[in-house]
């Protein structure tokens, strides 16, 4: 009798169950369907704003948005909509096909506050060798692409001929689109229009008289410079040439007029290519990143970064060179700096090698760790610059850690370890490196190439300062040291770091030459000079003002 029982209320208790699965599941049911009928309008309405920015949806996604969408009033679910696909194309992802995780984090960056910062939107950045990419014109597509190069340095000899093949298909292309080389619109009236003639043209015999060819000036045979580009090259007369303003050396990408007769081109003038303003080079592009770093897309027209660049105009960032940690008045100097500062520490303090007043010898390791930790001394007693600042290090030349080649890489960090710990805002950076706080783009470099472009120039020249040549150089030719292999040996595979295309905003020529600030083409280039041999003078840039400060230690501090 007692199974009995037992047994009969478990079958009550399953028989109610079902009834309350199966009413549940009527109710689910008809609210889905209700939902699915309610607001079909709606799911057909997100499924074509996607179709439309080009990305396909499935149902279940297109649901879900609905559902996001039901928590705001109907007339406020346009703009939401059209909110979450520009958050989609600002992901630039690489597949039309989107994920409820785009979703997401599109719907997540929404419903931001107006005055807060994305999550890809970094006010300081320093970016190395690996992260940078490469501009490369590309013939099929008749536009400039940028390519992600890997990190193998040592390649085949294939990526040494096109060093040069890259260079010159890049600024050929930029000067095409500028004037007076611009080619004639339909029904336009121009006296100034120029045409290149290519050396294919004219050793073929397609071409005489009096012409201008585009090329890399090279000395084929020793005591005679030709001009070659990728048809061929040419031999060049330079002894009646007028020369244009700038430094050109062998290596160099030049334009020439003159008169081409039997195999010899009589150059009457010879100067760089236009440079293009750095607004008309990026429309190319669109939001594509073409500085480097961790973004996809350009931070140069971030709106929230330049608003907060501009809240914060007196931020700065400090350029020092040469700064020999070994040296003990360098770091008496140093300590005058950071005290200085104390009070409103800089964004970061940009220190440049050599950090050793000497050649490497086999105490240069013991003296580096020495050096970086009386360093790290001073640092720790200031705490809002230790807590707030930036320590950036771009290597020299003769640093431990890398052969004489450019690219080379950060200091090791195995041997400054203990640095690291003590300053956590240190940054082992690669030289060059790039520098991105907000929307202002920065490029330094450590070697002494105006000293190298001075000795190898075909021509000094005879007026104004020869900073304000070696600037139009470098950015006419895109490059921070467009010379040839062998006065500035370049890992074949990664001369792209070397570009400065579109040109940025800032480049730092960390040179033992004197120190110097100028302009070109709105971008400042400047030297700190060596710190020691400079009066222990260094220079500040305010980003928010885009200006340069001289600075100078006084002599008289009493230390």
């Amino acid at each position: 009798m007692c199974y009995f029982f037992i047994f009969h209320y478990f079958y009550l208790i399953n028989y109610y169950s079902s009834i309350v699965v199966y009413i549940t599941l009527k109710i689910s049911n008809f609210f889905i369907k209700f939902f699915t009928m309610s607001d079909a309008k709606l799911i057909k309405n997100i499924q074509s704003t996607f179709s439309m920015y080009g990305f396909n949806i499935t149902r279940d996604i297109s649901t879900y948005i609905a559902r996001q969408l039901k928590t705001v009033s109907a007339d406020e679910r346009e703009v939401w909509l059209i909110n979450i696909t520009d958050q989609l194309s600002n992901l630039n992802l690489s597949t039309p096909h989107i994920t409820l995780e785009h979703v997401k984090e599109a719907i997540k960056e929404c419903l931001r506050p107006d005055d807060a910062l994305h999550e890809s939107e970094t006010i300081f950045n320093v970016i190395n060798m690996f992260n940078i990419p490469k501009v490369i014109y590309d013939i099929d597509k008749k536009k400039l692409t940028l390519q992600k190069v890997s990190s193998e340095l040592f390649v085949d000899a294939i990526h040494k001929s096109s060093i040069f093949r890259d260079r010159l298909s890049l600024l050929k292309y930029v000067t095409l689109k500028q004037e007076p080389f611009a080619p004639k619109k339909i029904r336009e009236i121009s006296e100034e229009k120029y045409e290149l003639t290519s050396i294919e043209q004219l050793l073929s015999n397609c071409r005489n008289g009096d012409v201008f060819v585009m090329g890399i000036l090279s000395q084929l045979t020793e005591g005679q410079y030709y001009l070659e580009d990728a048809g061929g090259a040419i031999k060049v007369d330079l002894k009646q040439a007028t020369f244009a303003p700038g430094l050109i050396a062998e290596g160099c990408i030049v334009i020439v007029n003159g008169i081409y007769n039997e195999g010899i081109l009589e150059v009457s003038e010879i100067g760089l290519p236009p440079a293009e303003p750095s607004a008309d080079a990026r429309i190319g592009f669109g939001a594509d990143n073409t500085f480097g770093g961790p973004h996809k897309t350009s931070l140069k027209f971030s709106e929230k970064l330049k608003a907060y660049e501009q809240s914060h105009s007196g931020d700065m960032i400090v350029f020092i060179s040469d700064v020999w940690l070994d040296n003990s008045d360098v770091l008496n100097k140093l300590k005058v700096i950071i005290d200085g500062y104390s009070e409103d520490p800089p964004v970061a303090f940009v220190l440049c090698g050599h950090f050793l007043s000497s050649p490497p010898s086999n105490t240069s390791v013991q003296k580096l760790k020495e050096g970086f930790t009386n360093l790290a001394k001073i640092i720790q007693e200031y705490p809002d610059v230790r807590q707030y600042s930036k320590f950036v290090f771009v290597p020299g030349p003769l640093d431990l850690g890398a052969p004489k080649i450019l690219p080379r890489g950060p200091l090791p960090k195995t041997l400054l370890n203990d640095f690291i710990r003590l300053v956590p805002g240190t940054i082992f950076a690669s030289n060059p490196c790039r520098i991105q706080y907000c929307t202002k783009e920065i490029v330094v470099l450590r070697e002494d190439i105006l000293t190298k472009f001075c000795r190898h120039t075909l021509k000094y020249p005879e007026h104004g300062h020869v900073w304000n040549h070696y600037a139009r150089s470098i950015i006419c030719q895109s490059h921070l040291a467009p010379m040839n292999l062998p006065v500035v040996p370049v890992y074949w595979k990664h001369d792209h770091t070397l570009q400065l295309y579109p040109t940025p905003d800032l480049i730092v020529i960390a040179d033992q030459f004197q120190t110097y600030s100028t302009s070109y083409s709105d971008c400042k280039v400047i030297n700190p000079g060596t710190f020691l041999r400079s009066n222990f003078a260094f220079k500040v840039y305010k980003p928010g003002m885009n200006e340069i400060e001289e600075c100078e230690v006084p002599a008289d501090d009493g230390m």
